[in-house]
């Protein structure tokens, strides 16, 4: 059997491929013969400078790129595995994965690659490959050795690393090329399973066209693609296809789709629904008695662990057998050993077309999971020797649950496992059981997943009843406790469960059919009228449901706003009406709407609502504990903290949730319970985590801290019991200390009913946990919104109880009903602080932005559209950053005294619009003011996301230029109190310090001044900061320090080494234009002092003195000119000292060398003009820090150390700051010296 790289040899051996181009990736075009080359130069470099052989592994860690190609290429042909890291891997996955695997080199691109440059050697692409020895030789190689590593999560559980051999690609390759072989021309498009199917069309000489990661989903973008690449072949998964097409007309996807030959698919089961979409929608030939499709759909039943299995033509399939639910998987490859087991009589097989389990054997199969005995035991099965005849040697079990027909056939049915899956939501069905259970009027149930995999697939219940109800009512019951998705669609009555006799349990295939119409709603509930069978059968279509109660919200039934979205849609097709999204929540049900429709009914249901009536029926009036009140505040007598206790945390994947998460995490040793929704697809951990990526805070640091200080729960607050179990409910009302609430659905565009759910429930459910069981301090996130527009100085005890008819949109509507709800609870006892928050802008540390505020958007489409509203607006924003801090510092320094209060978080002293215009022009990026209708007109015709959401925003919220005028301006009294209290301010927003997203090079930096500097730099300059000394442990203790002080790990590259070894200082130079492309800075700090008396020599530290101080700066300076008269800008920042300027007795030679600097820089700064460089010297007096306690003449220590004299001295940080002020000026401001000095001691 062959491997990978003979197939690849082979290919690039044979004449007639050798000029054929293979890969194409935007403007780079490489033939068959040109990567041949270059990936033969570049393996040889692995072996040469990295020392890889046969067995190691080799990193990927980039964008799907031509690059891709040719290291993949290259790892193979130097002996090695290769190992995808995907750039969308979280840090904490990426951090993982490296450490476990120990890639020998990590080929990456010099965008990206900074991102993991501090886990494994970095091999990054330029503009030009290696030149290695052509005296290495690179080795050879079985179909046994291992070829590549891939990650899979699986569905739950640790990630787990897959070790596959060559035998397995090879075999697949092989067998697809002779039984779907590639035709003349063919171009195959490659992004989804990129390292599964990059080679196969580079082995035969095709084409192979990467799809960019930015294409992939952008849809439009991709059929453009397609298109215009004359795209032949490309593998889907369903859903992606299916998204072209819900996204596309007809006459579209069949240009996209025009030069296809094949379409193949791969990943989740294929309804027979899509293939009949695309088989409807794509170009046929028309014959005098049948239709002959010009094209083929494959389905690719595939397994990481086990390769290709079965293929099946689905275009032969779909007019042989049209009666199918679901498509077949196909034909076993011949080769491949599918056996289908009875895994409770141990591995016996079933007869044919009988159900089991599915096992795969044969020569594709994996080596096994990488450091994971336990799960190699359980999933990849050594035969018994007896039934190695009949089973081969040793199978994979897949988990899937399927049958096997005579003719090799494979039909899979689903899967194996306890959980189940619908419609992207992992279901445990014993959880739903257990909840219906607890209904008062049920007597035992069992529920059941039925219908077909992918859509059909839904919950039904066999319930029996104690007494009479509807299933409208049940239904009613259960969304109360349970996510819409964990809600059966069917309920079916009986008077009894069938039973196993032997056993007593029930019988679960003695259960009766769902009878489709009558188990789902009541026959009163079903449409009577001719527009209510219509809009019912839109109504089911689009909550793939197969009935719905025509009283029952959509939203009750599970709908959101993108559903209902393609509800309008189809509406508007069905009837040639179009409705807002308003008009949806004011007629949310089938018969409502229908009389809309029919001009039966033309109110508006939402155009009033009664605020003092919606808290007066949520507010607990009678929720009072006086004995465990009582017995709270006793305890807060005590100079009560919180700074070690249990906090829950809702909202945490949220923009200001995630910065409160990170500052309690960074700045308390409080541990954290998160309350976090279940997402479809995706678990709650990778919500939690993909909320701190994104806003670029994940550092080593904090996810030690997350693994170790946070436990996320499952739930949701607009349920009962916040969606919890009663006895893990129970558990927490007793576990958590307090609360910070935070979860809230902000938009401003819904009306109150449809943010009613998390807003006002959420909070009604959150102050009845804080209630239970013990008294739990509740911090209630509000909103200035709260507050009518157009007052002015509105001071936190402002009596806000008239806002009727003056709030006027559900956001502020359901924010203020809540903020009622909590300080009706205070009133009663409760501990509670409230923080109106206004605008939360971007962290001052990051940088990074919520993508979905309004201030964001206006600057993003004003920048990107190069034209800007002129607005006569004050821009009120506070940096998030700042309000996770404060609010994290109230909770834990300041309990007794901010209790029962209200914090205004809000800037009205913010800049105004044009300041901000003004600002962004300054930083070189155009934009011209034009009047504010002129400019929607403008947006409105860009067809952006962030356009398009800007637009809406924008008609609901601004009518006119005097929505900006009419903004309420608000106080901080006590906000300031408490600020002023803790020695703060509040941020005043400027134009950017020109620091910012510099990169510095500070030597000397493991104590001392050198510390200080970096800490500065990097905290208060924003600067990227590589820094070194010869001790990399204090380096590394320096990065745990910032991070933990908001720092972000990517802005801090550590490097040891040693100043006055040239080749050392090389090094750092190197990294820091690896890592950041660029150096802007370079403070020489690094240094030594003893004082000695000059009788007494020449002594080693005469010398050390010279090699330090003159050697290790000239050195530094050398290093990084050549970079700086490049770019033609750049600042070298020195630190001498006071004796730089006149000679000190006792450091003579300490004074000699400092003059030396100050010579030389006199001289550089004269030369560095005309390059634009800049060079500054500071020159501190006596500083405390550890340099001078190394002096050993005691004599001369004696007669001239001042410094321990008793007056004050310099602080490290006097230095630091000295430094940041020299490199914040303008670069047409050169400071060439600053002389400071303790006021005791001038010179």
């Amino acid at each position: 059997m062959s491997t990978l790289v003979e197939l690849f040899r082979k290919a690039a051996n044979q004449a007639e491929l050798k000029s054929k181009i293979v890969v194409c990736d935007g403007d780079t075009k490489w033939t068959l013969a040109e990567l041949d080359t270059m990936s033969e130069k570049l393996a040889k470099h692995f072996v040469e400078k990295y020392g890889a052989k046969r067995g190691d592994c080799i990193g990927i860690y980039m964008n799907k790129c031509a690059f891709y190609a040719l290291a993949y290429t290259a790892a193979l042909k130097a002996g090695c595995a290769y190992l995808p890291l995907d750039v969308f891997y979280p840090q904490p996955l990426l951090i993982d994965i490296i450490t476990e695997i120990k890639p020998v080199v990590i080929c990456s691109t010099p965008d990206i690659a900074n991102c993991i440059s501090d886990l494994a050697p970095m091999y990054v692409f330029g503009s030009s490959l290696p030149n290695p020895s052509q005296s290495i030789k690179l080795p050879e190689i079985g179909p046994d050795d291992r070829a590549y590593i891939v990650y899979s999560s699986g569905t739950t559980g640790k990630p787990k690393g897959i070790e596959c051999p060559h035998r397995g690609a090879a075999f697949s390759y092989e067998y697809r090329f002779v039984k779907y072989p590639y035709v003349e021309n063919e171009r195959e498009a490659c992004n989804v399973f990129f390292v599964w199917e990059l080679f196969r069309p580079i082995l035969q000489g095709v084409e192979m066209y990467v799809i960019p990661d930015n294409v992939i989903y952008d849809l439009p973008e991709l059929c453009r693609f397609l298109s215009t690449h004359k795209i032949t072949r490309m593998m889907f998964t369903p859903s992606l296809l299916e998204a072209v097409l819900d996204t596309h007309s007809d006459e579209t996807i069949r240009s996209t789709f025009h030069t296809f030959r094949t379409i193949l698919l791969c990943g989740e089961v294929v309804t027979y629904l899509l293939l009949k979409r695309i088989l409807d929608i794509l170009p046929k030939m028309e014959a005098s008695f049948l239709s002959v499709f010009l094209f083929e759909i494959l389905n690719l039943y595939s397994i990481s662990e086990c390769h290709d299995v079965s293929y099946s033509n689905l275009t032969e399939v779909f007019y042989t057998q049209p009666s199918r639910k679901y498509a077949p998987v196909g034909k076993v490859i011949p080769g491949v050993k599918v056996h289908v087991i009875d895994v409770s009589e141990g591995l016996k097989e079933v007869p044919m077309g009988v159900p089991g389990e599915i096992f795969v054997g044969g020569p594709a199969l994996a080596i096994g999971y990488i450091n994971r005995p336990e799960l190699n035991q359980h999933r990849f099965i050594t035969v018994p020797d007896e039934l190695r005849d009949q089973l081969g040697d040793r199978l994979y079990r897949t988990g899937d649950w399927g049958y096997l027909l005579p003719n090799s056939v494979l039909e899979i049915c689903g899967r194996c496992d306890t959980m189940v899956k619908i419609r992207g939501y992992s279901i445990e069905i014993l959880a739903v059981e257990s909840v219906i259970l607890e209904l008062p009027y049920v007597k035992s149930c069992v529920v059941i997943s039925v219908g077909a995999e992918g859509d059909d697939k839904q919950l039904a219940a066999y319930v029996v009843l104690k007494e009479n109800v509807t299933r409208k009512q049940m239904r009613a019951d259960l969304k109360k406790q349970l996510p819409f998705y964990m809600v059966p669609s069917y309920f079916v009555y009986l008077t009894s469960l069938p039973v196993v006799p032997a056993s007593s349990k029930v019988d679960k295939k003695a259960l009766p059919p769902v009878d489709q119409q009558k188990d789902a709603v009541e026959a009163s509930a079903l449409p009577k009228t001719a527009t209510e069978e219509r809009l019912a059968k839109i109504w089911a279509e689009v909550l793939s449901r197969t009935a719905v109660d025509i009283q029952e919200s959509f939203f009750d039934l599970g709908g959101h706003s993108l559903m209902a979205a393609r509800l309008l849609h189809k509406i508007e097709e069905e009837f040639g009406i179009q409705l807002n999204m308003r008009e949806l929540f004011a007629t949310p049900t089938v018969s409502s709407l229908a009389r809309r429709i029919d001009h039966k009914d033309d109110s508006d249901n939402l155009e009033h609502v009664d605020l003092a009536h919606q808290v007066n029926i949520h507010d607990f009036k009678d929720n009072v504990m006086d004995l465990h009140l009582r017995a709270f505040w006793r305890s807060t007598d005590m100079d009560y903290s919180f700074s070690r206790d249990i906090v829950l945390l809702t909202g945490v994947t949220g923009f200001i949730g995630s910065h409160i998460l990170v500052k309690l995490l960074l700045t308390t040793e409080m541990r954290v319970i998160c309350l976090i929704r279940e997402s479809a697809g995706v678990t709650t951990q990778s919500r939690l985590i993909d909320s701190i990526e994104k806003m670029g805070m994940m550092t080593n640091t904090l996810n030690d801290l997350i693994k170790s200080r946070v436990k996320i729960i499952s739930g949701d607050v607009a349920l009962v019991r916040l969606g919890l179990s009663e006895e893990e409910y129970l558990f927490l009302t007793y576990e958590v200390d307090i609360v910070i609430h935070a979860a809230a659905y902000v938009n401003l565009i819904f009306p109150y009913q449809a943010l009613h759910g998390i807003n006002v429930l959420g909070t009604r459910n959150i102050l009845d946990f804080c209630h239970q069981n013990k008294v739990k301090p509740l911090y209630y996130l509000s909103t200035d919104a709260v507050i009518p527009s157009n007052l002015k100085d509105v001071d936190e005890d402002i009596s806000n109880d008239d806002v009727q008819g003056k709030l006027m949109n559900g956001y502020a509507q359901t924010k203020w009903v809540a903020e009622r709800l909590v300080i009706n609870s205070q009133v009663r006892g409760l501990p509670t602080v409230i923080f109106r928050l206004g605008n939360q802008a971007a962290s001052m540390s990051t940088g990074r932005w919520n993508n979905q505020d309004f201030i964001y958007l206006l600057i993003f489409c004003s920048i990107q559209s190069k034209m800007a509203p002129d607005l006569d607006w004050v821009v009120e924003f506070t940096p998030v950053d700042f309000t996770s801090s404060f609010i994290t510092q109230i909770l834990t320094k300041s309990f007794r005294a901010s209790m029962g209060k209200i914090f205004h978080l809000t800037n009205s002293n913010g800049p105004t619009w044009r300041q901000i215009v003004n600002w962004i022009n300054d930083f070189g990026i155009p934009m011209r003011l034009i009047p504010l209708q002129q400019w929607v007109q403008l947006i409105s015709t860009n067809e952006g996301a962030e356009y398009q959401q800007l637009h809406k925003l924008l008609q609901v919220i601004v009518k006119d230029d005097t929505f900006f005028g009419a903004q309420s301006m608000y106080k901080r009294t006590n906000t300031e109190k408490v600020l002023k209290d803790m020695g703060g301010t509040y941020p005043v927003v400027t134009k950017r310090k020109a620091t910012v997203g510099k990169v510095c090079i500070v030597t000397g930096a493991s104590t001392g001044i050198g510390e200080a500097i970096v800490r500065e730099l990097a905290l208060i300059g924003y600067m990227k900061v590589v820094f070194c000394a010869r001790r990399r442990t204090k380096l590394m203790e320096l990065v745990s320090k910032l991070e933990a002080e908001g720092c972000m790990s990517s802005n801090l590259l550590p490097v040891a080494c040693d100043i006055t070894q040239m080749s050392d200082i090389q090094f750092v130079v190197s990294r820091a234009v690896e890592t950041y492309g660029t150096i802007d800075v370079l403070v020489n700090n690094a240094g030594c002092m003893y004082y000695e008396m000059m009788k007494n020599g020449p002594t080693k530290e005469w010398n050390l003195q010279i090699d330090v101080n003159c050697r290790g700066t000239m050195n530094c300076i050398g290093a990084v000119l050549p970079h700086m008269i490049k770019a033609g800008s750049g600042h070298i920042v020195n630190i001498t000292s006071d004796a730089g300027k006149r000679g000190f007795a006792g450091l003579a030679v300490y004074s000699g060398t400092k003059f030396f600097i100050e010579g030389m820089s006199q001289a550089l700064r004269l030369e560095m003009v005309e390059h634009g460089i800049r060079v500054t010297n500071v020159q501190p007096g006596d500083v405390e820090t550890e340099i001078s306690n190394y002096s050993t003449d005691k004599e001369a220590c004696s007669k001239y150390d001042v410094s321990k004299a008793g007056h004050p001295i310099l602080s490290s940080s006097d230095v630091a700051r000295a430094v940041l002020y020299a490199v914040n000026q303008p670069s047409s401001v050169a400071v060439n010296e600053i002389l400071i000095e303790p006021q005791a001691t001038p010179i």
